[in-house]
């Protein structure tokens, strides 16, 4: 969730002990070009991990923090920007932290909570000086310890700023493109295997038509929305019939209906086109880097089949195909969530999105007018979702277009 609200930014500007160069002046409320974003305790762009407890907190900035005080609990934050602020409460229960950025471990480290009152929203670390043009990765570790004073080791997470002055979200509410009103010009059918016209008008198909063993599936699962318009004529791929979409690709398997492994193929080939939008700071070969198995993390302790809810909402899957016990990656409660519709995945997400080859990352993205949209995305086998807070409610979370990319990467393989 993005808190660019001038008097937020305010009162958070009277908690700085010392303002840095360039900040806004105390008691002048930033317009909204001001590139600073927000990000609270519950943000889908936080991986928590361990356990961890969301607790009520009316001086927090968001009204909650996140809180732990076991050493198996961190949190990880990637995020682009010139600087970072990790807001949380001081105070006479709380212990230390450590605190690692792109792997290394910060000179300030380990952070110690303590103060001798209560002390809600203070910076307790600011990283200055970051190189805008990559991404970076924070990453807080609970390490259960407390200086003598201090009563209990709790760790807690209120909030982080991002100054990022090229990537704001842009203000206009996102409508989704209409699917155009006007049948495009049907090109000559592949010789092999001619398809029947079983095109009904109100499906606004592309320029190809639908293929008869596609068509029901389609109608019936909102394919507009899933896959949108047809980007190839019915083709053969492993000895099943497939076609090709906006979002991805279809294969017909002995009637059973499934998704092709379009993102396996572009990560593997390390394409680089953007993800999410006309320009990206994120593309497949981001997403090959993110998917190495030694980026993978570690099963909860105990963990035996099937996933795991953590309890910052998200959900920790392993890489395995029969879900047993193995490393794997935490899905995002955004993106969980939407996997559960039945009316969208009618044989369960496994099947129709596959297992997460990374964690949900932020990514900068241009869409057509719309510039430096923050969005957040994470990356599957068959698959990517996208999370833009700023698009209606029922378009937050979408399909990203990589039959277009595979297209655009792998022209010779689509027929048309």
């Amino acid at each position: 969730m993005w808190l660019l609200i001038g008097a937020l930014i305010a009162v958070v500007g009277l908690l700085w002990t010392a303002a840095p160069p360039g900040a806004v002046a105390q008691g002048v409320l930033p317009t909204p070009t001001l590139p600073f974003f927000f990000f609270e305790d519950n943000d889908p762009y936080l991986t928590y991990g361990g356990n961890w407890s969301t607790v009520a907190n009316p001086s927090a900035s968001g009204g909650t923090e996140h809180e732990a005080r076991t050493p198996d609990a961190y949190v990880t934050f990637i995020f682009n920007g010139r600087y970072m602020k990790w807001f949380s409460t001081k105070g006479p229960n709380r212990g230390r932290a450590r605190v690692y950025l792109n792997g290394s471990e910060i000179d300030s480290s380990p952070v110690d909570l303590y103060a001798d009152n209560v002390q809600p929203q203070q910076v307790v670390i600011w990283i200055d000086g970051l190189d805008e043009s990559r991404s970076h990765t924070l990453r807080i570790e609970v390490i259960g310890e407390r200086n003598g004073s201090a009563t209990d080791s709790l760790v807690g997470i209120d909030a982080f700023e991002v100054f990022s002055a090229p990537r704001l979200p842009a203000p206009p509410v996102l409508t989704p493109t209409p699917l155009p009103t006007a049948a495009p010009t049907q090109p000559p059918l592949p010789t092999a295997t001619p398809t029947p016209s079983l095109q009904p008008p109100s499906l606004q198909p592309g320029a190809w038509a639908i293929d008869f063993r596609f068509l029901q599936y389609y109608a019936e699962h909102d394919g507009p929305r899933l896959l949108g318009r047809t980007i190839g004529a019915q083709t053969v791929l492993g000895g099943n019939f497939v076609q090709y979409f906006e979002k991805g690709r279809i294969e017909d398997h002995s009637g059973r209906i499934q998704y092709g492994l379009l993102v396996d193929e572009l990560h593997q080939a390390r394409v680089t086109l953007p993800v999410g939008g006309d320009s990206s700071t994120v593309t497949y070969a981001t997403i090959n880097d993110l998917a190495a198995p030694q980026r993978r993390i570690a099963a909860p302790a105990g963990f035996e089949a099937g996933v795991s809810f953590n309890d910052d909402g998200s959900v920790f899957i392993p890489f395995s195909a029969d879900l047993s016990s193995a490393s794997g990656h935490n899905v995002s409660q955004v993106f969980w969530e939407y996997m559960q519709r039945e009316d969208f995945f009618p044989a369960g997400w496994l099947h129709d999105i596959g297992l997460p080859l990374t964690e949900a990352i932020p990514a900068t993205v241009d869409k057509g007018a719309l510039r430096g949209r923050q969005i957040l995305v994470q990356a599957f086998q068959r698959t990517i979702l996208t999370y833009d807070a700023l698009n209606p409610a029922e378009f937050q979370v979408e399909r990203a277009n990589v039959g277009t990319d595979y297209r655009s990467a792998f022209p010779d393989r689509i027929p048309g």
